[in-house]
């Protein structure tokens, strides 16, 4: 085997390796921040969108987020409670939760965290004496009032017992829904809803035990590449994910190259560097000995 084969072979591992490394070391990171396995996860439908292309700041098919573990109920701000203290996150006021339902995990904005006191339903974090002007609570409804993104500007969440009994949903936990969901299926396609012609995602109040974790930081477009290569809901992938994914992948490959290459030029680069550097000196030289001259 010739020496210059050799020597390519050895560089190819060794490239290798170090992108492993790199890998394991972003991963690590990601788990010790996160304190959950796996630490990110690819969204893999529009039911967070807003409006029907992807957007920076807003939770997108194709798009990866990081799952961060939580210790309580009291770790996830719901949508009532954000918009009253002015929290929001992904476009929104409140946080996204990553939760686990028969095996499928969701991932949909916590809207109200409802505890049941034995004749009605409390919503935890409203003081129901000094109410905002957005919203409106009695012991069968809960309205929202001028939602701030999509077609339908009011939430509506039923809280009688013919749609929330405690004894079938839970006796606390969240209400939650997609961002998109609201804008497709209008005020009432909340997670929890099972009438109103909505079929339920998850028919039970979203408790602790079922939440992975809130949704933080965003990767936006690279996700898809999973997508593209299981064939996951290709079509829902917004086009401008596609423009941006391909512009980021040949700006990643020609950095690439430009950074091998100066590595393995990089004592001609530098010979380059110093020779300009001593003609500049020597022109400024000359021309400083010119001007003394005629002095």
């Amino acid at each position: 085997m010739k020496e210059e084969t050799r020597e390519g072979i050895k560089g190819t591992i060794r490239d290798v390796m170090v992108s492993f490394i790199i890998v394991a070391a972003i991963f690590l990171a990601l788990y010790a921040y996160s304190g959950v396995w796996p630490p990110i996860v690819v969204i893999e439908s529009g039911s967070m969108q807003h409006g029907s292309d992807s957007h920076i700041g807003t939770i997108d098919t194709g798009d990866i987020v990081v799952v961060k573990k939580v210790y309580s109920p009291d770790d996830v701000v719901s949508y009532i409670e954000g918009r009253i203290h002015g929290y929001r996150t992904y476009g929104d006021y409140g946080d996204v939760i990553i939760y686990n339902y028969q095996g499928r995990s969701i991932i949909h904005r916590a809207i109200a965290y409802l505890i049941w006191d034995g004749d009605h339903w409390r919503v935890r974090g409203v003081n129901m004496s000094n109410l905002p002007d957005w919203l409106y609570i009695d012991k069968d409804q809960i309205t929202i009032y001028n939602v701030s993104h999509g077609p339908y500007d009011t939430i509506i969440i039923h809280i009688d017992r013919r749609h929330l009994n405690p004894d079938v949903v839970g006796d606390e936990g969240f209400i939650t829904m997609g961002d998109h969901n609201l804008e497709v299926y209008g005020s009432t396609a909340y997670d929890q809803n099972g009438m109103d012609g909505f079929l339920p995602i998850c028919p039970k109040l979203v408790d602790y035990n079922m939440i992975e974790g809130v949704a933080r930081g965003e990767l936006p477009w690279f996700g898809a590449i999973k997508l593209y290569l299981t064939g996951t809901n290709t079509d829902e992938i917004p086009p401008s994910t596609n423009l941006w994914l391909g512009l980021s992948l040949v700006t990643i490959v020609a950095g690439s190259f430009i950074v091998d290459y100066a590595i393995d030029h990089r004592k001609e680069l530098l010979k380059k560097i110093r020779e300009r550097k001593q003609d500049h000196a020597d022109t400024d030289n000359e021309e400083w000995a010119y001007e003394n001259e005629e002095a």
